[in-house]
C-alpha cells in the first residue's frame, strides 16, 4: 500500500517553524490550517477477498461521496470539482458480468436495498449508475466496514477508517487495466481539521516499512496560464527522509474554482408539481466568449421530470433553460413511488445565460431559472399523513474550450467520471459555481409529500363500500317500484278498455 498526505494553506498564512516537526519514522503537524487529502494506493492482491470479490467483476469502479457543506468560497486550490450530495456510483462491467457481488456488498454494509443491478442501477453510457441522496448513509456504512477491515484489536486502523465520516469528499476507483484500487479522502475547508479550533493535530507515520508515505505541504502561487494550477511548498517521504525539499508543480486542471455563488429553493406553495427555482450571483461575465454554463441534476424518487414538457424548447426558455442535454433513468409519468425500483433520474441542461449577460450592466439583479418537477404518490402509513421528500442542489458550471486538455491526465489531483463531463468534448475544462448556505445546513431543498394513512383509508374504503350498498340498494327498490308501479297502471287500463 502506498499512502499519500496532501495539506494545501493559504498564501496569506505562512508555516511556521512548530507546524511541522519531521523525524526519522513519523511526521508532527500542530495548529495547521489547510486543506486535507488523503490516497491510499492498493494492488489488486493487497485487497481483502470480500473487496476482490467486488471489484473483479467491474472493468471501472467508481464510488464518489459528498457531504453537500463543506464549501471553500475563495479557494483556489485542486479541488474545484463539484457534485450533488450523497453517495454517486459508477460501474462498468466486466465483461458479460451482472456485478452481482456490488449489489450484495451495498445491501450488507451500507444498509442499501438491493437486489440486481439490472433493477435499482440506470444506465449511463458504459456503464451503470446508482445514488443515494442522503450523506448519513457514509457514517452507517463506515463501522461494519472498519470492523471487517481491521478486527477488534487494531484500533489504530479503525480510528482512520472512522475519522472519514467528518471528510467533505470520498473518493474510490478501482481500474482492470491497471489493477489498482484508490482512496482519496479530502476535507475540503481551512477549518475542518481535527482539533476543536479546526486545525490540524496529527501523528503521521507509516504502519510497515513496506507501507510508504509521501508528504506534501503546498500553497497556491500564480498560475502562468488560465487553465494551469501551480503549487509550492514542502514534499517528504517518511521513512526515507529526514528533511523537506522544496518543490513547485504546474499543471493543466480539468475542474477550476469560480467565485459566483447560487442558492435553490421550491417555489411556495409546493403541491405535487414542485418547482426548483435556483438564483445566480454570476457577475455579469463568463470566463471565455466561448463558454457554455450548466446546471448538473440528479433527480432521486419520489421525483421525477417529464421528458415531454422538457422537449418544449418555448416552456423551457421562459424557465430559463436553453436546452436539455440529456435525462437519464426513470421517466415513467404514471407509476406511483412504490412500483419504481430504480434510484430516480439524472439531468444536464444548458443555461439560458446570453440574453442576462448582455442586460447585466443595466440590471444588476441575479440569474434565475428553474427546473420544473413531479411527485410520484407514495404508499399508504398508519401513523403519517406527510413525508419529507429532499431534493439535492444541482451542480452548476461553465463549460470552456482547452487548449492544453491532452495535459489534464498529468494533474495529480485529476477526477473523472463525475456523471456529467462525458457529454462534452473531450477539449473542455470547467469553473465550477459555489452553493452557498443560507437557512440551510446542507445544499439540498426539501418539502412535505401527502401521505394517504392507512387507518383513515380503512374507514375511507369502508365508507365508500357503505355508499356503494346504499346507492345500489336505492337503484333497486326505485327499479323494482317501477316496474311494480308500471304493472299495475296497465291491468288498470286493460280493465277500463274491456
Amino acid at each position: 500500500m502506498k499512502r499519500r498526505v496532501t495539506f494545501i494553506h493559504s498564501p496569506q498564512e505562512e508555516l511556521r517553524d512548530d507546524n511541522l516537526n519531521l523525524s526519522k519514522d513519523s511526521l508532527q503537524v500542530k495548529n495547521l490550517h489547510a486543506i486535507r487529502e488523503d490516497r491510499f494506493t492498493f494492488a489488486f492482491h493487497e485487497l481483502p477477498q470480500f473487496i476482490q470479490d467486488v471489484v473483479r467483476q467491474t472493468h471501472e469502479l467508481y464510488i464518489r461521496f459528498d457531504n453537500g457543506k463543506d464549501y471553500a468560497e475563495k479557494w483556489n486550490g485542486p479541488f474545484a470539482s463539484r457534485l450533488p450530495l450523497g453517495v454517486h456510483i459508477f460501474a462498468i462491467p466486466l465483461r458479460e458480468s451482472k456485478m452481482g457481488n456490488l449489489c450484495s456488498f451495498m445491501s450488507k454494509y451500507a444498509d442499501i436495498p438491493c437486489s440486481s443491478i439490472k433493477d435499482n442501477f440506470t444506465d449511463h453510457k458504459r456503464s451503470k449508475q446508482f445514488y443515494i441522496p442522503d450523506p448519513a448513509v457514509l457514517s452507517k456504512f463506515l463501522k461494519p466496514l472498519s470492523n471487517k477491515l481491521c478486527g477488534i484489536t487494531n484500533k489504530p486502523c479503525k480510528e482512520t477508517i472512522l475519522g472519514f465520516e467528518t471528510a467533505s469528499t470520498i473518493d474510490v476507483k478501482y481500474d482492470a487495466i491497471s489493477q489498482v484500487f484508490e482512496v482519496n479522502v479530502l476535507w475540503n475547508t481551512r477549518s475542518t481539521g481535527n482539533s476543536k479550533d479546526g486545525t490540524w493535530d496529527i501523528l503521521i507515520k507509516s504502519d510497515t516499512p513496506k507501507n510508504k508515505v509521501e508528504v506534501a505541504v503546498f500553497t497556491t502561487g500564480k498560475n502562468a496560464d488560465r487553465e494551469e494550477i501551480k503549487l509550492q511548498g514542502h514534499l517528504a517521504l517518511i521513512g526515507h527522509d529526514t528533511e523537506f525539499k522544496e518543490t513547485v508543480i504546474v499543471f493543466p486542471a480539468r475542474h477550476h474554482p469560480r467565485s459566483n455563488i447560487y442558492m435553490a429553493d421550491f417555489n411556495q406553495p409546493t403541491g405535487l408539481h414542485p418547482k426548483l427555482e435556483v438564483t445566480l450571483a454570476l457577475g455579469g461575465r463568463s470566463p471565455s466568449e466561448e463558454c457554455t454554463l450548466n446546471a448538473f441534476f440528479t433527480v432521486p424518487q419520489p421525483f421525477f421530470v417529464d421528458p415531454y414538457q422538457l422537449d418544449d424548447t418555448k416552456l423551457m426558455k421562459s424557465y430559463g433553460i436553453n436546452k436539455v442535454r440529456v435525462v437519464e433513468g426513470e421517466t415513467d409519468l404514471e407509476a406511483p413511488a412504490w412500483a419504481m425500483t430504480k434510484w430516480g433520474a439524472m439531468l444536464l441542461a444548458e443555461l439560458d445565460v446570453k440574453e442576462y449577460l448582455k442586460g447585466w450592466s443595466k440590471d444588476r439583479a441575479p440569474m434565475e431559472f428553474t427546473l420544473p418537477l413531479h411527485l410520484r404518490y407514495l404508499s399508504t402509513h398508519p401513523e403519517k399523513w406527510n413525508e419529507t421528500a429532499s431534493l439535492p442542489w444541482p451542480t452548476i458550471f461553465w463549460a470552456c474550450h482547452s487548449e492544453q486538455w491532452s495535459k489534464m491526465t498529468t494533474n495529480p489531483f485529476d477526477r473523472r467520471m463525475l456523471g456529467y463531463e462525458d457529454y462534452f468534448p473531450e477539449q473542455t475544462y470547467f469553473h465550477h459555481l459555489t452553493p452557498k448556505l443560507i437557512n440551510t445546513t446542507v445544499s439540498s431543498s426539501s418539502l412535505q409529500v401527502p401521505l394517504l394513512n392507512s387507518v383513515d383509508a380503512q374507514f375511507i374504503e369502508w365508507g365508500t363500500m357503505g355508499l356503494v350498498v346504499i346507492g345500489f340498494t336505492w337503484v333497486l327498490i326505485r327499479t323494482f317500484t317501477s316496474l311494480v308501479g308500471g304493472g299495475s297502471k296497465k291491468v288498470e287500463e286493460h280493465k277500463k278498455k274491456e
